[in-house]
């Protein structure tokens, strides 16, 4: 999208380009400016907030606003700065909680987000600044996913293989996740070498990568296919944890299987994913979208944690400007004894190119393990409902 159409706020972040780059006159550095952004409200409630786990607050109701501006300027034919802006806007009232009646905490951000140069020529792209980390670990599609001040380089050696090469410092991908190793640091640096790419309808990656004070060493590697509406998916990852990081086994594999059809009409996917038995730290981002994954509850409940195995289906189908998503997943957690099963649906509306809506309810049980001496016949349950309505231009 073009100059002629940016809003007044991206005009103003573009005119401070002006004196960055030598006081060049705000005519002259916003010619040839692309943007593109988001902008989304949701309302989220859950029946107990938090966990099903938990014995404390029940009943949450938030509303949340979040978008982000992106814009790239043109220096020359093959060098380009780029940045972004963030907001997030958040309220939430707890009822029938812990807390006082009526609690309500709320927050709100603005950041630059990213910013970073970029040079790109004959097969080369080196991106460098604070930009995204898109490795498996930290690979996430969130407004505000896994970020980290570095250098991105990619290099296509033939049309259908690129070799990639990564260096940051200073991440915050482990930050937010729930089962993150307690002694993270987000001033760690994160090196990682890749080899993307095809052998016929046979997609490939292969990731190497050391995470300074969390993991020596972590191995990725995934093949796909997708042919005549079939297609199927396999991961294993191996990530061996840094010496101080004592409490569990130093070493452990994931692995993940999924398959399924889709055409114009509907698609339907079935997998298993597994984490080892005595050490299932993979995900290095809250929001992973790297690894084979299923629910709205489930994964927040069981991704790093050890001895999980989950099966899952989904399938859905698209009429007109609707669409239509259901899901079913169970979840076997040796390391605590526990089963959890989720279902959801999901309802989407696209109202026009630009613009749609989605409403998706979720209802996650949670079962101890009758097993003599293994816990009793504890049960507890979540309802989740949330609806999104989402712009981008």
């Amino acid at each position: 999208m073009k100059l002629t159409k940016l809003s007044l706020s991206a005009v103003l972040a573009v005119g401070a380009f002006s004196t960055a780059l030598n006081a060049t006159p705000l005519e002259e550095a916003v010619k040839g400016v692309e943007a593109n952004g988001q902008v989304r409200y949701r309302y989220h409630s859950q029946s107990d907030f938090a966990t099903p786990v938990s014995s404390g607050s029940k009943g949450v109701d938030a509303h949340r606003f979040s978008g982000y501006l992106q814009l790239i300027s043109p220096i020359s034919d093959s060098f380009k700065f780029g940045t972004s802006l963030v907001t997030d806007i958040w309220n939430r009232g707890e009822s029938e909680a812990s807390s006082p009646a009526g609690d309500t905490t709320s927050g709100n951000s603005f950041t630059f987000d990213k910013y970073y140069f970029q040079y790109a020529a004959n097969g080369l792209n080196v991106r460098a600044g604070k930009l995204e980390i898109p490795t498996p670990w930290t690979q996430s599609a969130a407004i505000s996913g896994s970020r980290g001040n570095g250098v991105l380089a990619l290099y296509s050696v033939t049309p259908d293989w690129t070799l990639a090469g990564a260096a940051y410092l200073q991440i915050n991908a482990l930050n937010s996740h729930p089962y993150a190793p307690t002694n993270f640091d987000s001033n760690d640096n994160l090196y990682a070498l890749a080899a993307i790419g095809k052998v016929g309808p046979v997609g490939l990656q292969f990731w190497a990568a050391n995470l300074e004070t969390v993991a020596d060493v972590v191995l990725f590697g995934e093949a796909k296919f997708a042919l005549n509406g079939f297609n199927a998916r396999g991961q294993v990852n191996y990530l061996k944890l840094a010496d101080q990081i004592g409490a569990v086994e130093d070493a452990g594999i994931f692995y993940g299987l999924e398959g399924g059809y889709k055409n114009q009409l509907f698609a339907v996917t079935a997998g298993y994913f597994a984490s080892d038995k005595d050490q299932g730290i993979y995900s290095l981002d809250a929001d992973n979208d790297g690894f084979i994954r299923f629910g709205k509850q489930l994964y927040y409940r069981t991704s790093n944690v050890a001895d999980v195995g989950t099966a899952f289906v989904k399938g859905g189908a698209t009429v007109d400007k609707f669409g239509f998503e259901v899901g079913y997943g169970l979840a076997d957690v040796g390391s605590r004894d526990q089963d959890y099963s989720e279902a959801y649906g999901t309802v989407t509306y696209k109202y026009a190119k630009n613009f749609g809506l989605e409403l998706y309810y979720s209802h996650l049980d949670l079962d101890n393990d009758t097993r003599p001496g293994k816990g009793g016949t504890t049960e507890n349950a979540n309802d989740e409902i949330r609806f999104q309505a989402q712009y981008n231009f």
